[in-house]
């Protein structure tokens, strides 16, 4: 593997987490599929099914964000999640943190303020 698609790889592997709490938190509630769909839009940044499953696990068990089963709606049972009061604090720090990485490179190259 090319150094530039193991960055990338890695990368994608870290933000998954910031993308899955920023959609939950904009767009609310949504079924496990639906997270997918949703990034899925977002081009080839996230790799799939195999990638957010285990990233909502990892969310839900550090209660960033919680899930309920809806078994009302017709057809199979969904889970459903949603992000927490703690998710959200955590989204607000993880943009602040983003926002200092972009800024240190705007320094580097010589365009920051």
């Amino acid at each position: 593997m090319d150094p530039l698609t193991a960055w990338l790889a890695q990368t994608r592997k870290g933000i998954v987490e910031l993308f899955v709490l920023e959609l939950l938190q904009s767009r609310g509630r949504l079924h496990g599929y639906g997270i997918v769909q949703a990034l899925d839009e977002l081009g080839d940044l996230v790799a799939g099914l195999s990638t957010v499953y285990p990233v909502l696990k990892r969310l839900e068990k550090d209660d960033l964000v919680a899930a309920t089963w809806e078994t009302d709606a017709p057809g199979n049972p969904r889970k459903y999640y949603e992000i927490t009061a703690g998710g959200a604090e955590f989204l607000t720090s993880a943009r602040t943190e983003w926002q200092r990485i972009g800024d240190a490179m705007d320094t580097l190259r010589g365009e920051g303020a």
